[in-house]
């Protein structure tokens, strides 16, 4: 009650005047500091005392006097009183701590610990060593030079010395100065390219010093850490400034070093870190590499593959987006032709051309006679795991160059081999490629499957395990009913027709596949008696939340009606475009991407051709003018049903199918796509696409 009455009379005045320390007044400043702890005003006071009359100096030269008396009892006293100095959360007093007159008192005062009174710390000592130290190149600025000093003690302060010590409101403080103190070191070496140049000119050196080498790839790693926690506009640009230097110089110095572990886990932390933030400048290198006219070494993706490097290979393909060759995905196929698109098409090339079958070898190799190999070792059964998790990784992300790899290598049945192997891991490995192929719901996946029998593995599988309750089995289950839930039916017909017996040991199994393939049939003839009776309903292929006119199949069916109409050309790319041809889709999306910038219409539908609007259709006036138009698609949303589609008036020379789309919105959508198979009123010999609609139409 005294003091507080002392604190509320001293509440005006200047900083409160601390008891100089002695052995008979320790007790005294213990309190007061203690007690300033819990006082915001008296606190400021204390702190303002502290730094002006360097009291922390005062305590030291104390405490030097207990050490020689061996005075233990006053040691644990001063330890306490530095202790609630430390927790008064002041970041001027933290500064003060740390200054190199300072910071080997306070170590020393924290050493002597009440609570482990036997063991003595000895952190004067480690903060004494300058050999952890090392300047790989000098940093002639002291300011900056004082700061990375300022935090290595900090941070030893934090996890070592005051890690039992530090609670909830004092751990912010010292987190911020730190997080300031790197945010001013990074800046400065982005921003020093004098020093940046003779760092990574060390590197350029043949008969150069490997210590100073090494040294430079531990730097850079160490400031990328410094960057970790700092926004991601100051790791952008220190990863793009330091490339412009030289850093994968220095990445690859590391990634080659075959005794050194050290070095290389360097090497990798700092290109995981690139990859992370940057992915787009690793890739870019790559391709730089690649065009380059004189390479003397092997070049970085080489390196990667060499080493077996899992994290490195993953996080380079997760960088491509997906990109989808489907005609009912327009919309990515739009996004992989933004900003970066050329260079992710580039980079894609590059890979399936020259690294992907060396990447993948140890699958290709794999035949019966390697598998007894592959139980007995771990090493080889991670490798496979790895390369098939990847080869996923592939199919659902790189769009038809991973289909078309998959189609020519015929990997999948090296694959389909691992889901006989002993460890589970590796069937669960194959299987998620299946599911893979299985899941893009892409029709020539799903013939390839059938064709080469590859699901007769997974049959008999999911057959040995169906009784057991574990991972395997689960994963079997979700693979069937993903097929029945979806409806696919090339593979609900395959499977139906040619596993039935075998799947009367699984019977749930079965019957949810009959069930499901019924039902698809009963849609199917449902949806031919809606086309008007005349026996030919427009064609489609299930893909996902959305289902599409296969334009092969809409083109089959206008030669089918209208032989006489179609033109050469409109022959001549079907004919080249095959069952999976994608020569027609393609003119398509060049249609579209080419008419996307023409001025949008309302209510009407524009028909393009060379840029040049040459017809228009109005949903309320027929237009007999209008010729060659054979197909009309038009696409609803989510709410209405195939039930619910009205037909449209009928246009002179056109014969309309309509058929109900999956979409995402509450309200139909007024998008036409047509396609042209007359060239009466088009000066070229192939028609293009136009799109139009009304303001409120909506992108499926």
């Amino acid at each position: 009650q005294e003091l507080e009455r002392e604190i509320e009379r001293d509440k005006g005045s200047g900083p409160i005047e601390i008891p100089s320390p002695s052995m008979d007044t320790l007790s005294e400043i213990g309190c007061l500091i203690a007690e300033a702890c819990q006082s915001s005003i008296l606190r400021d006071k204390v702190v303002a005392s502290i730094i002006d009359s360097d009291y922390i100096g005062q305590l030291r030269e104390l405490h030097e006097m207990c050490e020689d008396l061996d005075a233990t009892d006053a040691l644990h006293v001063i330890y306490d009183i530095v202790k609630h100095i430390i927790l008064l959360n002041s970041s001027l007093l933290f500064e003060h701590i740390i200054r190199e007159d300072t910071i080997d008192g306070v170590a020393a005062m924290l050493e002597y610990d009440p609570d482990h009174p036997v063991e003595r710390g000895t952190f004067r000592d480690f903060l004494r060593d300058s050999s952890r130290y090392k300047q790989v190149v000098p940093i002639k600025d002291p300011e900056v030079k004082e700061k990375i000093h300022q935090t290595f003690r900090l941070q030893y302060l934090k996890d070592v010395v005051l890690s039992h010590i530090l609670d909830d409101g004092t751990l912010p403080v010292v987190n911020a100065l730190i997080f300031f103190n790197h945010a001013q070191i990074v800046t400065h070496i982005q921003g020093n390219h004098e020093l940046l140049a003779s760092l990574f000119s060390i590197l350029e050196d043949p008969a150069g010093d490997k210590t100073k080498k090494r040294n430079v790839v531990l730097f850079v790693r160490q400031l990328g850490n410094l960057a970790r926690n700092l926004p991601g506009t100051y790791r952008f640009g220190l990863y793009r400034t330091l490339s412009q230097h030289g850093i994968f110089l220095a990445l690859e110095y590391a990634l080659q070093a075959k005794n050194d572990s050290e070095l290389q886990s360097a090497g990798v932390d700092v290109l995981l870190a690139i990859l992370e933030h940057d992915r787009a400048l690793v890739r870019l290198y790559i391709l730089e590499q690649a065009h380059s006219q004189h390479k003397s070494a092997p070049d970085m993706f080489q390196l990667l593959i060499a080493g077996t490097r899992k994290r490195l290979v993953r996080a380079l393909l997760e960088t491509v987006p997906s990109t989808v060759d489907s005609f009912s995905q327009q919309v990515e196929i739009i996004t992989a032709t933004s900003e970066g698109g050329k260079d992710t098409e580039d980079f894609l090339t590059l890979f399936y051309t020259y690294y992907a079958s060396g990447m993948l070898a140890p699958l290709l190799r794999l035949s019966l006679q390697t598998m007894a190999s592959v139980d007995a070792g771990k090493k080889d059964s991670s490798l496979l795991l790895f390369l098939c998790e990847t080869l996923s990784v592939m199919v659902r992300r790189h769009g038809y160059r991973a289909r078309s790899f998959v189609f020519s290598s015929n990997i999948s049945k090296s694959i389909c081999m691992l889901l006989a192997a002993k460890h589970g891991h590796l069937k669960l490995a194959a299987l998620r490629f299946i599911r893979s192929c299985v899941g893009l719901r892409d029709e020539a996946y799903n013939k390839y499957l059938i064709a080469n029998r590859l699901l007769d593995p997974v049959v008999a599988l999911y057959v040995g395990v169906y009784s057991r309750e574990n991972l395997i089995s689960s994963a079997c289950r979700e693979f069937f009913n993903f097929i029945a839930s979806c409806q696919i039916p090339s593979l609900l017909a395959h499977i139906v027709g040619t596993f039935a017996k075998t799947l009367e040991l699984a019977p749930e199994t079965l019957d949810h596949l009959r069930e499901s393939y019924n039902q698809y049939l009963e849609k199917m003839e449902r949806s031919k008696n809606d086309a008007g009776g005349d026996g030919l309903a427009t064609p489609t292929v299930d893909t996902g939340r959305h289902s599409a006119v296969s334009v092969n199949m809409l083109i089959g069916r206008e030669n089918s009606i209208n032989s006489g109409l179609v033109n050469a050309q409109s022959s001549a790319n079907s004919a080249s475009g095959g069952p999976w041809g994608c020569s027609i889709a393609d003119e398509m999306e060049d249609a579209y991407l080419e008419s996307s910038g023409e001025e949008e219409t309302t209510g009407a539908l524009t028909i393009v051709t060379n840029q040049h609007p040459v017809a228009t259709i109005d949903d309320t006036i027929q237009s007999p003018e209008i010729d060659g138009l054979q197909d009309c698609l038009e696409i609803y949303s989510d709410s209405e049903s195939s039930a619910a589609i009205q037909s449209r008036n009928s246009v002179n020379s056109i014969a309309a199918s309509e058929i109900s789309v999956i979409g995402d919105s509450g309200s139909p959508s007024n998008l036409a796509m047509y396609h042209t198979t007359n060239n009466s009123n088009i000066n070229n010999n192939h028609g293009e696409i136009g799109f139009g609609g009304s303001p409120n139409s909506q992108w499926i």
